[in-house]
């Protein structure tokens, strides 16, 4: 008799994509270009049209696979003031199926809920996918590349291979670091094979899978890497980016630099994951775990359990019952210590936690692999004397691919993440290979922990044992997690509570924030240097009047300072209320009318709001602007510089040097985004300075 599969698997995975879905576009009216990479990514949606090539050292920052599917969503009526973040936040929902899919086939079906449940509500995740960067895209890539390359390797299929260095071909294309699934696999992989796929496969066999995936990710790479050639080759882009690594010196601090950054960035929706998706998946394993759990059936059925696998079911079927309420009490007070303890020790240690005790569980009871070797074989027989039998329902929720060879490359791309990722600068956003290990881990080791607890209650129950008594050492653990559990729900000092309230101010305005400060500051810049081109000239004989009215009767060797401040002062109001008085229309139709160019120095996402703001723009890289001769621009040209250039080096040396020739014409204050503050300042720098919350972007006339 075939059960047909229960439909809480379907309901929780449509559930999460759907909750994933809405928590990544919610938001996306609020959205704007406003990270430096940000307006490097999006600069063909202004750059490329009006100049004819690309924007200036582009090739350096990432291949030009995500700019060309942000180009192409503008042509899409309606989609364009959408366009820079639709490639991440529809890739970012298909990485929720992508790593379900991935825990799914390694470590069984109730590890796939709980991944979907985590990848959905990761407040990490989230705020990324709502973002112009290639870094949730690549992370798609990576992982359906890795998972079709798994299937590959397990099935012994070169076509499989083939795809999958396709789509790491994509990845690579998305983001220099894209060929990552040949070293994941080709890593793990290798383990695999030493550790036990050389009993099934040969090594000639297994190096051809692996050469096929290498060639085909490289023959899709190969098109851009032969364009490269023209500015300096891969080399150049290879120093350039070798900028970022810091050495081995610098690991400790970035890797708590790292952490410290996944702390500030969790919020309440992550740590809600952990729980719902640890009850989902053990209520799910529940009610698919029926057999023979009453003794009376079992004894019953006792022929049964000498025949084949086909006659067992067929002779138990009608006895099937569900397994112990106590099991599914178990399980849901575990997802419930999870989310509450999360809640104090924050999502990323407990997932870092649980991914630990998954590897070190999966290597030492290796219960899924025996789920996965019964699957192939079809066998229900008990998994020890006197147990109960297994069901089909057991059978179907088990791995589809080898667990061990999961596990190794899940232990690959775990220990070469964490051993990497510290080793470059730490922009939070690199975290996410070394995230996406831990969270396979984590899915491999609830899948993991469900399987004992049923295998043990079966060995319970089939046998009529008393319940085994905890051990000193289960006894220690169950100790801490009570109390941690119990502190989850206290605030002991005034500088918890502050913590508390920060964090929950900090999930308010990072996974909901409106980043649309920057477009309003790029439409003050506009108007400001719109007025400025007009009215210069008349402001400046009015200021000069009011100048001289003040100092008329006044002996120029007597002047006091308090005189000629306020002067200064007289002439200032002067020069503001003569601009007030010449205001013209802000509509971009009518700022497109005036002659004049905007340069911006460091900041290419504040271009691309320029520009649709209706003024002429360009990127520079230095500040000499006036003339080859030395003379003024004939045409009114204005200087924009904010906390990009601030961090350049060379900048501050560069301005002094031209100072004389520039003019203060505005100073824009504007509100950077949680990511944007982060990849600037270190967080510890930030609190002691509230000020630099607040960024300002200056305005200067070239005369």
């Amino acid at each position: 008799m075939k059960l047909q599969p229960r439909p809480i698997e379907f309901l929780a995975i449509t559930g999460f994509v759907l909750l994933g879905a809405f928590l990544r576009v919610t938001n996306l009216s609020h959205e704007a270009v406003e990270h430096f990479d940000e307006g490097i990514y999006a600069s063909p949606l202004w750059y490329d049209a009006q100049f004819g090539e690309p924007y200036p050292s582009r090739y350096q920052f990432a291949p030009p696979l995500l700019s060309t599917i942000m180009e192409a969503w503008t042509w899409v009526p309606g989609l364009a003031p959408y366009a820079p973040f639709l490639p991440s936040v529809l890739l970012g929902i298909a990485t929720i199926l992508g790593l379900w899919w991935l825990a799914r086939s390694w470590f069984g079906k109730s590890a796939g809920i709980f991944m979907a449940a985590v990848v959905a509500m990761s407040d990490f995740h989230i705020l990324y996918s709502c973002m112009a960067l290639t870094d949730v895209a690549c992370l798609f890539w990576i992982v359906v590349s890795v998972g079709v390359g798994t299937q590959a390797i397990g099935r012994q299929n070169f076509k499989s291979a083939a795809i999958a260095g396709f789509l790491c071909g994509l990845a690579w294309w998305t983001k220099y670091t894209g060929w990552l699934p040949l070293a994941i696999l080709c890593s793990g992989g290798g383990c695999w094979w030493l550790w036990q796929g050389r009993r099934s496969m040969g090594f000639i066999r297994f190096a051809g899978i692996i050469a096929t995936m290498i060639a085909v990710a490289v023959g899709t790479f190969a098109p851009w890497w032969w364009q490269l050639q023209d500015v300096g080759g891969y080399e150049a882009v290879s120093e350039t980016h070798a900028k970022y690594v810091t050495g081995w010196s610098n690991w400790t601090a970035n890797m708590a630099q790292q952490l410290r950054d996944q702390f500030l960035l969790d919020g309440y929706t992550g740590q809600l994951s952990l729980g719902l998706g640890l009850f989902l998946a053990g209520l799910f394993r529940w009610t698919s775990g029926r057999s023979t759990w009453n003794a009376t059936a079992l004894k019953s059925n006792a022929p049964a359990l000498n025949s084949n696998a086909a006659g067992s079911e067929s002779n138990s079927a009608a006895a099937m019952t569900l397994p112990p309420v106590a099991l599914l009490l178990r399980f849901t007070a575990a997802a419930t210590a999870l989310s509450v303890i999360a809640i104090r020790l924050r999502t990323p240690l407990m997932l870092i936690c649980i991914s630990l005790a998954g590897l070190s569980g999966i290597y030492l009871w290796p219960v899924l692999q025996r789920a996965w070797t019964r699957r192939n074989h079809q066998d229900l027989t008990p998994t020890s004397t006197g147990a109960i039998p297994l069901s089909a329902t057991d059978l179907e929720n088990a791995p589809t691919i080898d667990p061990a060879l999961g596990f190794s490359i899940t232990l690959a791309w775990f220990t070469g993440m964490l051993l990497a990722t510290p080793m470059y600068t730490p922009y939070s956003r690199l975290f996410f290979p070394l995230l996406a290990a831990i969270w396979l881990a984590a899915a491999g080791g609830i899948g993991w922990w469900l399987e004992s607890n049923l295998s043990v209650a079966r060995r319970i129950v089939g046998t009529g044992e008393p319940t085994p008594k905890l051990s000193w050492g289960q006894r220690l653990v169950a100790t801490m997690l009570g109390g941690a559990l119990i502190a989850s729900f206290f605030q002991f000092d005034e500088n918890f509570e502050l913590g508390f309230v920060a964090r929950s101010e900090l999930f308010r305005t990072s996974l909901f924030q409106d980043r649309r400060s920057i477009v309003s500051a790029a439409v003050e810049i506009a108007d400001a240097c719109v007025r400025d081109a007009i009215d210069d000239g008349a402001n400046r004989d009015g200021a000069n009047n009011a100048k001289r009215q003040l100092l008329s009767g006044i002996d120029p060797n007597s002047i006091t300072p308090s005189e000629l401040l306020e002067a200064a002062a007289i002439t200032a109001e002067s020069q503001s209320r003569d601009a007030a008085a010449n205001v013209v229309s802000t509509t971009p139709e009518d700022r497109s009318r005036i002659r004049m160019v905007i340069y911006a120095y460091g900041e290419p996402a504040l271009l691309l709001h320029l520009n649709q703001a209706g003024v002429m723009v360009a990127p520079v890289s230095h500040l000499n602007l006036r003339g080859p001769d030395g003379t003024p621009p004939t045409v009114p040209t204005f200087l924009v510089f904010g906390p990009n250039a601030k961090r350049t080096e060379g900048f501050w040396e560069e301005l002094m040097l031209h100072s004389g020739h520039l003019r203060p014409v505005a100073k824009i204050d504007y509100h950077p985004s949680a990511v944007s503050l982060l990849d600037m300042f270190d967080p510890t720098w930030l609190r002691e300075h509230p000020e630099a919350m607040m960024q300002s972007l200056e305005v200067h006339r070239v005369e």
